[in-house]
């Protein structure tokens, strides 16, 4: 008895050595993640720099216009010169000229009366309602302003959420993003599938003299492979000047800074990812399977797409995936070879945080991308479990 309690003692100790690696890695991917979810409901930045005014909207002493004028001015007065130079370019993200008109009014605080009439004696546009809807927005601790402005979403007169025209760039962005993204899978595939056949069935000369040239690929930095496409694709690139003098064409042809560039750079540097996975798996395929399947009578075509193809469909289906959801994220080729309209949504991220230090922007585009993965994955699911029932069932 005791050596059988000593014995499931000692599983459960290796159980859990061999798990906590496996967790110590979730919960160091999950912090961050959830740091991005947070920073973009966070409104603290904004929110603890109108005590005031925040309390007066609660208590509704804010429904009076001195009211208002008041608790403005008292939270304005509270405020250093950096806190309201930060405070004025938080709000001036939402409607332009307010940073001026808050930096004004804040230098002068002390000296205006608290009451609506002084406030708009001292700068007319304090009368104009939109900045103090803009402020009233922007004063909870937690606030969807980042999530409005990237989906497009506007509460209506009547109540109901609108979008107007323009309002829904970031949602036509990320729809690009998902077009690039399996555009390239699908480049991807179509290239990658015959060298992994090539490399998995070919002479074994043959096998190792792809996978090597796939592995050089592979091993060298994206920003290299991506500048060389630069230096190949450009008007007076190596391939222009080649098709000039053959004569194919009578000027050089645009294939920079557009989406055949974009999508060219791209499936170079993803193609190892399509490559491997197809590899890997068509390895395991039996050769005897071909040769029992010709020995019947099939022909070679036949043998392939009812033998071999859909024995090797898992590693499309790995390959394609992989490629799909690294090309989501890309950033640095699109920028380099493609043009305005061919720039994903990693690249608005990046501005926001480098440009505009809008982090809350930058989150909020960040789990907008983070969602569009996991819905596509909760379909692929979805039809996953359709077709395993359908055929259990059958």
């Amino acid at each position: 008895m005791l050596t059988s309690q000593k014995a499931h003692g000692g599983r459960l100790a290796a159980f859990l050595l061999l798990v906590l690696p496996l967790a110590v890695y979730i919960l160091v991917y999950l912090v961050p993640l959830g740091g991005i979810v947070s920073l973009s409901v966070d409104n603290r930045g904004l929110s603890d720099r109108f005590p005031a005014l925040r309390a007066a909207f609660a208590q509704g002493g804010a429904g009076t216009a001195d009211g208002r004028a008041a608790a403005l001015l008292q939270d304005l007065a509270g405020l250093d010169a950096k806190a309201r130079g930060e405070t004025a370019r938080m709000l001036n993200q939402e409607i332009s000229g307010f940073r001026s008109l808050l930096l004004d009014t804040g230098r002068d605080a002390a000296t205006i009366a608290p009451t609506m009439a002084a406030l708009v004696a001292f700068d007319p546009r304090w009368g104009d309602p939109t900045y103090w809807e803009v402020i009233e927005r922007n004063i909870p601790a937690l606030s969807l302003r980042n999530f409005q402005k990237v989906t497009g979403l506007k509460t209506g007169p009547d109540g109901g959420l609108t979008i107007a025209q323009g309002d829904d760039i970031y949602l036509r962005i990320m729809l690009r993003t998902l077009v690039i993204a399996l555009q390239v899978t699908l480049l991807t595939l179509l290239i990658g599938y015959p060298l992994a056949y090539a490399i998995a069935n070919g002479s074994r000369r043959l096998g190792t003299f792809i996978l090597m040239v796939v592995l050089l690929s592979f091993w060298t930095s994206i920003l290299v492979r991506t500048t060389a496409w630069v230096v190949l694709l450009q008007t007076n690139g190596l391939l222009n000047n080649l098709l000039l003098w053959l004569g194919v064409v009578s000027e050089p042809l645009q294939l920079i800074f557009n989406r055949f560039g974009t999508l060219v750079a791209m499936t170079h540097v993803l193609l190892p990812f399509a490559v491997i996975p197809m590899m890997n798996v068509m390895r395991t395929i039996p050769a005897a399977q071909n040769q029992a399947s010709r020995s019947l009578g099939a022909g070679g075509v036949e043998t392939f797409l009812r033998v071999y193809f859909p024995q090797s469909l898992r590693g499309v289906v790995v390959g394609g995936g992989t490629v799909f959801i690294l090309a989501l994220g890309f950033y640095v080729t699109p920028a380099l070879v493609g043009g305005p309209g061919d720039q994903m949504l990693s690249y608005y991220i990046a501005d926001f945080v480098r440009k505009t230090l809008n982090w809350g922007m930058a989150s909020a585009l960040s789990v907008l991308l983070l969602g569009g993965v996991l819905g596509l994955l909760a379909i692929y699911g979805s039809a996953r479990w359709v077709m395993t029932r359908r055929k259990e069932g059958v």
